[in-house]
């Protein structure tokens, strides 16, 4: 009889929590956010979900072990080439699909330290496991790759394995059904099939808050338009995916559910204040860390609301007085908020620079120094891969930033290897 009384009390709280009429005071201490109930900002006429009783993760969050000492000696181990190459995760040349002579050249001379792979590069489960052999053995270290296998409309693997008694639902429909165990056992099942392809990162779950209707690139990528629902589903599916064996990156910080433009297209805008950021944007990101989560993925979205008071370059300047800076070269975001205020210490990972957001109006070296200085560790999809190695290992050698900038990263690149089953 208690338990049943303890179960009702924690619907009824979390239902009270997705109420128009909560009121939200938030405070950052030391990395852990705490609050009293959030004010969502529903789609009109969505219907909301009804929450179930949270239940007990069949997978803990995994505990980041001290790491500086063991990861010294592999560091020690690389050439600056290597150190530089660890930084960049580029895509496969369009429909490779396997491994020749030019691509290994190719890689013996960026020696990067990922791949991401997309569903050009993709025809059974035989050949993705061959190619993901194939390019483990190319690399002459541990080498990431990773996929975006959010389920729905973003599935890069899905259609070659059978849903059978558990379909794959879009994100939005597993938070209406109010089960985080829903989202926990997608999540494990996704980590499970990445796994078995060679597949060992995936950027997903979406953390962001689908609050605008109007905004199609996220759409029901979301788990819901109500912070805790979103929240709590993005913490079950992190589990989840770790539970499966695959790291899990959240994105698109600091969140991209209440803007108009598409970021593959144009520099999107968020237009709010921090109260607002605080209230909707923030929580499903922090419950993600706090469940564990290997990466956080930044978002090509200017806040002109909030924003660097200095530009850590001098031909950020202009971007910054106008507030279109995006936050891929925001130190105010990467550092003062997501290191600091969030205590986040994982891999800061670009979205792909590749984006006209981006490559419309930077060259590949202004992108590659703009977000490594403003605190990325990895830089997804550079428009040209050679430019943004010259331009990364150029600026170390000329004191641009130096070993201990570039040891950070790779301390981190480390622990997300000792994380995953593919070491």
């Amino acid at each position: 009889m208690k338990k049943l009384i303890f179960l009702l009390a924690l619907v009824l709280l979390i239902l009270a929590a997705c109420s128009q009429e909560a009121v939200y005071e938030p405070v950052y201490t030391a990395g852990y956010y705490q609050h009293t109930a959030a004010t969502p900002i529903p789609a009109e006429n969505t219907p909301q979900p009804v929450v179930a009783s949270t239940p007990e993760p069949t997978a803990p969050p995994r505990e980041n072990p001290c790491f500086v000492c063991p990861s010294q000696g592999w560091i020690d181990s690389l050439t600056t080439r290597e150190k530089i190459g660890q930084l960049i995760m580029p895509r496969l040349p369009w429909q490779t699909t396997q491994i020749g002579p030019a691509l290994e050249n190719w890689l013996a001379e960026y020696p990067v330290g990922g791949i991401i792979l997309f569903a050009d590069n993709v025809v059974s489960i035989a050949q993705v496991h061959a190619l993901t052999a194939a390019l483990h053995a190319a690399s002459s270290n541990p080498l990431f790759i990773a996929t975006d296998e959010e389920g729905g409309r973003v599935s890069r693997v899905g259609r070659l394995f059978d849903d059978g008694d558990f379909p794959i639902l879009p994100a939005f429909e597993i938070g209406r059904t109010g089960e985080p165990q829903a989202a926990y056992t997608t999540g494990q099942i996704i980590g499970e099939r990445l796994l078995s392809l060679g597949i060992n990162m995936n950027f997903a779950p979406v953390a962001d808050v689908w609050t605008n209707p109007a905004n199609t690139v996220i759409g029901n990528r979301a788990f819901s338009d109500c912070p805790e629902v979103a929240g709590l589903m993005v913490e079950y599916a992190v589990r989840g995916l770790h539970s499966g064996g695959v790291l899990a990156v959240v994105k698109h910080f600091p969140g991209h559910g209440d803007t108009y433009e598409d970021s593959h297209y144009l520099l999107a805008v968020y237009p709010h204040n921090r109260e607002r950021f605080d209230q909707i944007e923030a929580p499903a990101f922090i419950q993600g860390i706090e469940a564990g989560t290997d990466g956080v993925m930044i978002g090509h979205i200017a806040t002109p609301m909030l924003q660097n008071q200095t530009a850590p370059l001098e031909w950020m300047e202009p971007w910054l007085e106008s507030g279109t800076l995006p936050a891929t070269f925001s130190d105010f975001w990467l550092q003062d908020v997501l290191r600091g205020e969030m205590g986040f210490d994982g891999l800061i990972i670009t979205d792909a620079l590749e984006m006209r957001a981006l490559s419309d109006h930077f060259t590949p070296e202004q992108i590659a120094l703009g977000t490594f200085i403003a605190g990325a560790d990895i830089l997804l999809m550079p428009t040209d891969v050679s430019r943004t190695f010259n331009a990364l290992y150029d600026a170390f050698n000329d004191g641009v930033f130096d070993e201990e900038r570039l040891h950070q990263s790779l301390r981190r690149i480390y622990l997300a290897h000792n994380n995953t089953n593919l070491n």
